[in-house]
């Protein structure tokens, strides 16, 4: 059974949800059904249960049909391949000729907005991400019910360049390709046209360049939301049917009830000045490393929340909470 020859491994929260959707629409691009499977990352055994691809059987399931098998390139999204230990080693094993997309976003932003899909995905349960920030600081566990801790471990998930670095030691160069958030929001036909190149089809036809899964959302019925996160045992295969229809239906109405009547409206996410600056200075370090590893100045990231006046000491700031996590 042919297995993905493309992993869009992450960053969260770095637009790989609109990335999945375009390389969908393509038909000589076969993107699985489900956009993160997580089927590699047995390191996060529970969240991968919850997915129901915990099995190899029913993972080649996902690349069975006709579609699939006629289209160039298969692929798959799960973002929490690039911090999985497992995922990445257990895939060059597997598919020695496996190609991985990583895109990466300004980590303040990103561990931000991850919060948020915590919150949406019922893993995280305080609503105030400064409080979740501490909690992660000091190492204190998160409440029951998280589906696994490192999810909710904002200060790694926002470490891009380590997780990249170590991708690296497994993965040659030439078989990545990387995407800047703030490049693909400013010139989205660009970035497609690179994507493309390395996937080696065609940049035309265009997708639409709609953007997907912003933070700017809540659902509105708790009940129905772990209903459908959270399912109990005997019903999650119906459940997992009924969000994969959702999800590739085109019937408009379909949508137009769907984000009508599950989701409401929301403001996007903001933290204070100060914790901008704190959190600027935490990553600081690790923003140095993904730049020399891209070979991109990625600096304007943190440099651009330190305030005239401000007097922290971001040396001794980042490397007591360097100490942390």
């Amino acid at each position: 059974m042919p297995l993905p020859e493309v992993y869009l491994i992450g960053a969260p929260k770095a637009g790989t949800t609109s990335l999945a959707r375009w390389m969908a629409s393509r038909p000589d691009i076969y993107f699985s059904s489900l956009k993160e499977p997580v089927f590699w990352a047995s390191d996060y055994p529970r969240l991968r249960q919850l997915r129901g691809y915990d099995s190899r059987a029913a993972y080649e399931q996902l690349f069975s049909s006709s579609e699939a098998r006629r289209a160039r390139v298969r692929a798959e999204g799960s973002t929490v391949y690039l911090y999985s230990r497992q995922a990445v080693p257990d895939i060059v094993q597997a598919v020695p000729t496996a190609r991985f997309i990583v895109a990466v976003r300004n980590p303040v932003e990103l561990v931000l907005s991850f919060h948020r899909t915590q919150r949406l995905l019922l893993n995280e349960n305080e609503p105030d991400f400064a409080a979740a920030w501490r909690r992660n600081l000091e190492g204190r566990p998160p409440a029951p019910g998280a589906l696994d801790a490192k999810l909710l471990d904002y200060a790694m998930v926002g470490k891009q360049g380590e997780a990249v670095a170590r991708v690296l030691d497994v993965v040659p160069r030439d078989r990545m390709h990387f995407i800047v958030f703030d490049n693909l929001v400013r010139d989205p036909a660009a970035t497609w046209s690179a994507l493309t190149g390395f996937l080696g089809v065609g940049a035309e036809p265009y997708p639409d360049f709609a953007v997907h899964n912003q933070s700017s959302r809540n659902f509105r019925f708790k009940r129905l939301q772990q209903l459908k996160e959270r399912p109990p045992p005997m019903l999650r295969r119906m459940m997992r049917q009924v969000a994969a229809w959702s999800r590739s239906s085109r019937n408009p109405l379909v949508r137009k009830i769907k984000h009508r009547f599950w989701w409401r409206p929301e403001r996007k996410p903001e933290i204070s000045p100060e914790l901008q600056a704190e959190l600027a200075a935490y990553f600081a370090a690790d923003v140095r490393k993904l730049s020399a590893v891209l070979g991109t100045d990625l600096s304007g990231w943190t440099k651009k929340y330190r305030r005239s006046g401000d007097h922290i000491n971001d040396v001794n700031r980042t490397r007591s909470l360097g100490q942390v996590g």
